[in-house]
């Protein structure tokens, strides 16, 4: 039996008019006219079979109906008519009045309650395959934009939103932020969601998957944090156990946790269904990447939102007839093999060069969507050998100097990352606003456990400029500006880009003084992704945005929990990630010039290196031609590159 055919007509129909009659005052309008006419017609209907079996006599006086129409109060009883007729009639005009108007006051009443109900969200929700998004938080926005997107393939999609929020707050909130829904329509619900009866309504059982938002934000004290993981643990149980009757088949629940201990306690609810994230650590990671790699934060939100590049697990049909990994690159046209998914569940990023292919297998696979992956039996180019052949060119590991400006939950996971990544002798330094005895103990003890790294942490007022100067900031290799604490993402933003643009003046001033440019990168971390045009314009190569990372990521984890599994591996220090790096680490200078992206992949696999796309210089600063960066492009696709250009590469480090 379908999930569909499991709720009555009536219930399916008073869902369809509860959705059409709470868009608003205008569907009210048309129902109440629909209302009008239906009866008119119906009525009219009635009246032609009466004159049909009852015909009057006498047409010009219609007893009945003159009674009708006085009860109603639209006739009086005429000049012409006696005494007694007129008092009878006013009477009956008097009665008419308070019987017709206690009706109509009953169906207006009935009418506002009705109205009252569907404002409050408290209806049965009548949909299947959806996906459920239990809570309601800024990250909201962002996540249906991307689940827009991966829906645009199919003709119809939902999405349905319960959350302990006022209906009317949040159809207001999503009909002022969202923009073409296309095919998907957005179904929201107010109830409490760790409630079972509240999830059986929202259709629970019958969804696609479910996303559970974490209400806390990254300000937030550590209590609050843990409050608010607690119960998503608590709506995840409630989750499993209104499936309790389809446990073998529960559909992907996937939920932000920041406590490595509740995320722990989440798993074991129902290991196989339930994926979480971390948004701290997933952030911290890729902040340290980035700050290592200039434009590497817009190739990482290329690939974690549907609007771009994603990663997909992908097997084909047919067998991969004992090719290696590397001469798989050559058998796909617009999509990129970056790794595989063994029988054991296991990831494995940039396998060995000779690592052959199992017919049971899946690999991992980046395009831009998935009808364009398309395994060839026979390699679709064969690529010039223009890279080095006799030797593999290398670059020497240099030590490192890096500031983080700024104390979040990211900062001593970045301090760690950095620890890994960086060279014996490299430097790494913290400068805050407010050094407290916690921080100062939490800094000395990531110090101790990486002895051969230098940090130092130093208490400055970042909004005093004769203080910043004093950190040298033009030595350092990157500055990271962390968010601070602020009462919503507009505020904390605004003191980010105040403390960028003092450094900015403080490296122009330098410029101008010594005449010596700055090469220090500046990487910022931003709430808000209308930002970033303003961030832009400052002069920032790379940044974080924290909201819309994460939201992409739930998103399209929700599509396909597996993808976490990959995102997990490419984040961390151990293994391979992704480097952008300078051309001629791949070809002679004399070869760098109009080069297909098949000589590129060719040329990378001389050196160990899986090439996914390319980063064009003079394109850096193009917003519209999204700062430079092409990601899996097809084999043929041509670039005049210079030796200002870069490939995009996954390898074990920077050499």
């Amino acid at each position: 039996m379908s999930a569909q055919s499991k709720f009555s007509w009536q219930e399916q129909f008073q869902y369809k008019f509860d959705n059409f009659m709470s868009k608003g005052g205008f569907s009210v309008f048309l129902a109440l006219v629909s209302a009008f006419f239906g009866t008119f017609l119906l009525m009219t209907g009635i009246r032609y079979l009466s004159e049909w079996i009852f015909p009057n006599q006498d047409l010009e006086s219609d007893l009945l109906w003159d009674v009708f129409v006085q009860l109603i109060g639209l006739r009086d009883t005429g000049d012409e008519a006696n005494f007694a007729t007129k008092t009878i009639g006013v009477l009956t005009i008097f009665l008419g009045l308070v019987l017709f108007s206690s009706l109509v006051a009953f169906i207006t009443q009935e009418f506002e309650s009705r109205l009252t109900l569907l404002k409050k969200g408290k209806s049965l929700v009548v949909e299947q395959n959806h996906t459920l998004i239990l809570g309601f938080n800024d990250r909201i926005v962002d996540i249906i934009t991307e689940l827009v997107i991966a829906n645009e393939s199919e003709s119809d999609a939902a999405i349905v939103i319960l959350s302990e929020k006022d209906k009317e707050y949040m159809d207001d909130f999503l009909r002022e932020k969202l923009g073409d829904l296309k095919t998907t329509r957005v179904v929201t619900r107010n109830g409490v969601v760790t409630n079972i009866n509240n999830l059986n309504k929202v259709g629970v059982k019958v969804a696609r998957s479910v996303v559970v938002l974490n209400n806390a934000k990254g300000s937030d004290t550590q209590d609050v944090k843990k409050l608010s993981d607690a119960r998503v643990v608590k709506a995840i149980l409630a989750t499993v156990a209104a499936n309790e009757e389809k446990k073998s088949s529960l559909p992907p629940i996937i939920a932000e946790i920041r406590s490595e201990q509740y995320r722990i306690l989440a798993k074991t609810i129902a290991p196989e269904a339930v994926t979480t994230l971390d948004e701290s650590d997933i952030l911290a990671r890729i902040l340290v990447q980035t700050s290592r790699s200039v434009g590497l934060a817009t190739v990482y939100l290329n690939l974690v939102g549907f609007a771009g590049n994603e990663i997909y697990i992908y097997r084909p049909q047919v067998d991969w007839q004992n090719l290696s990994f590397y001469e798989l690159n050559f058998h796909f046209y617009q999509s990129i093999p970056i790794g595989v998914l063994d029988k054991s569940g296991d990831v494995i990023i940039k396998p060995d060069s000779n690592y052959q292919l199992k017919d049971a297998e899946s690999i991992i696979v980046l395009a831009e969507d998935d009808s364009q992956i398309k395994f060839h039996q026979e390699p679709l180019v064969k690529p010039q050998v223009l890279g080095y052949v006799d030797f593999r060119k290398t670059i020497d590991k240099k030590t490192e100097k890096h500031l983080i400006i700024g104390w979040n939950s990211k900062t001593p996971i970045c301090l760690r990352e950095y620890a890994k990544y960086v060279v014996e002798g490299s430097e790494i330094n913290l400068a805050i606003h407010k050094l407290t005895s916690e921080i100062e103990t939490k800094f000395d003890e990531i110090r101790q456990a990486y002895p051969q790294v230098l940090m130092q942490i130093r208490q400055i007022n970042v909004d005093v400029v004769e203080e910043l100067k004093t950190l040298e900031l033009y030595k350092y290799n990157s500055i990271s500006i962390l968010a601070s604490k602020g009462k919503n993402s507009e505020e904390i933003d605004a003191k980010t880009l105040t403390t960028l643009l003092e450094i900015r003046q403080i490296f122009q001033e330098y410029k101008e003084e010594t005449g010596n440019p700055v090469t220090t990168e500046l990487v910022v971390e931003l709430a808000d992704s209308e930002e970033t045009d303003l961030v832009i314009k400052a002069g920032v190569q790379d940044f974080l945005l924290s909201n819309q990372f994460v939201s992409k990521i739930l998103a399209q984890v929700s599509q396909d929990p597996g993808v976490m599994l990959v995102y997990r591996d490419l984040f961390s220090a151990e293994g391979s990630e992704m480097y952008i790096k300078t051309i001629e680490l791949f070809f002679p200078p004399e070869k760098i010039g109009k080069l297909s992206f098949a000589d590129c992949v060719f040329a990378a696999q001389s050196r160990d290196e899986i090439c996914v796309g390319v980063k064009i210089d003079s394109q850096a600063q193009d917003k519209d031609k999204n700062f430079g960066i092409y990601l899996a492009p097809s084999l043929d696709a041509k670039f005049s590159l210079t030796l200002a250009d870069e490939l995009i590469t996954i390898a074990e480090d920077e050499t």
